[in-house]
């Protein structure tokens, strides 16, 4: 350490929900590093939620009714949809009924990673994939038919 380096402290304390932060600093005109090494980090009184039950998967929970739009790209048109689901840890299974006469009433299957959702439909010769985004009871994303994106959708938990 170079004798005219300064050294500084930091502490963090969380008190009524307040972060509060203090900072000093000194001079220091030795090279001798400071015993034992390296400063220990903050220690916290918060606590830590117990791990889930489920044996630790973090997926978000869409169990139920959804209704939601879609919009083709382009404003080629759009409509409204509603998904139920079942969920057994990340699967999804359940029923899509959609303003497009092909899809309305296909069985949908799907699965949930941490807050990301893919799900989709196949009935006859008509073929739907989502693909999206799940912020508590709101999600939102991209859809196909086939190769490629094909618009924007978003739905709430009914």
């Amino acid at each position: 350490m170079r004798p005219s380096a300064r050294l500084r402290i930091c502490g963090a304390l969380i008190v009524g929900g307040v972060f509060l932060a203090a900072c000093s600093s000194s001079s220091s005109t030795t090279s001798t590093p400071p015993t034992g090494g390296a400063i220990p980090p903050a220690t916290s009184t918060a606590t830590t939620p117990p791990p889930s039950s489920s044996g630790g998967d973090t997926s978000s929970t869409v169990e139920g009714k959804w209704n939601g739009s879609w919009q083709a790209n382009g404003g080629a048109g759009g409509g409204n949809f509603s998904v139920t689901f079942t969920q057994t840890g990340a699967s999804l299974d359940g029923t899509l009924s959609i303003d497009v006469s092909c899809l309305n009433g296909a069985k949908v299957t799907g699965k949930v990673t941490g807050n990301s959702i893919e799900f989709g439909s196949v009935q006859g010769q008509c073929s739907v994939d989502y693909k999206g985004t799940i912020n508590g009871d709101q999600m939102s994303g991209t859809y196909g038919l086939g190769a490629g994106t094909a618009g924007t959708w978003k739905a709430s938990k009914a």
